[in-house]
């Protein structure tokens, strides 16, 4: 007999280029930090009468390249791949963290993956930058 699961989760991953787009510098360390948090307290711990569980898995530099749009050329580089279990619910909040990722990590986009679809989120600068984050992006 399978046990019941008491609410819908869903599996989400997303990847942070190692290097910002602007400048290809390492992002500023307090920033891989910042992210943690807010992922965790939209993903982890406990939120309200029901446990919302994530798992953050943060592994080797994943090697991986994407097609310059104003080059028309591929760029190489190398990415953190985190894999969030969040509750359906709180996706919608997962979402907006990766919408303030995308700018103080100084992405054009973010590949954000929900269930095998692909939610990419492209920078905006109106939709702020991670809480705290030093440089503001």
């Amino acid at each position: 007999m399978v046990a019941a699961i008491p609410e819908a989760r869903v599996e989400t991953w997303f990847v942070i280029p190692l290097v910002r787009n602007s400048d290809r510098r390492p992002h500023d360390v307090a920033l891989w930090g910042l992210l943690r948090e807010e992922v965790y307290e939209v993903a982890g711990g406990v939120s309200g009468p029901r446990r919302v569980i994530a798992l953050i898995e943060d592994v080797e530099p994943l090697p991986g390249s994407w097609r310059d749009l104003a080059t028309g050329k591929p760029v190489e580089d190398e990415s953190r791949k985190y894999t969030v279990i969040v509750a359906r619910e709180k996706l919608d909040e997962l979402r907006a963290i990766m919408e303030r990722a995308a700018n103080s990590f100084d992405q054009d986009e973010v590949l954000f993956v929900v269930q095998g679809v692909d939610q990419s989120v492209k920078r905006d600068p109106s939709k702020g930058f991670l809480k705290d984050d030093p440089s503001g992006g």
